[in-house]
């Protein structure tokens, strides 16, 4: 059974769909859409042809790169949230310890 041939329409959805995981927060979703959209571009890359369209591919890339720095931010804020987690708990202790000296 042959596979069924892949559009740049497809991966722009698969996009779509990982840009909505993101911005909703479902990592779990962006993980899948993310492993799935690796998957399709190899699949369309490997097409006759694929390579033919490169306004649209251009395009894509524009919008990949887009989402990865978007990634990137978040990943980002997510570094930075757990800094300052853990600078709250060394406060947090710091104050306990004084308090229990005096």
């Amino acid at each position: 059974m042959a596979a069924t041939a892949l559009s740049l329409a497809d991966l722009n959805a698969s996009l779509d769909g990982l840009e909505a995981a993101l911005l909703g927060e479902d990592h779990d979703q962006a993980h899948t859409w993310l492993d799935g959209l690796h998957d399709q571009q190899a699949r369309f890359l490997a097409q006759p042809g694929a390579l033919d369209d490169v306004a649209g591919l251009s395009a894509l890339e524009g919008r990949q790169q887009r989402v990865m720095v978007m990634m990137m931010s978040q990943r980002d804020d997510a570094a930075r949230h757990l800094r300052e987690g853990a600078s709250a708990r060394r406060v947090a202790s710091a104050y306990l310890t004084a308090e229990s000296l005096s």
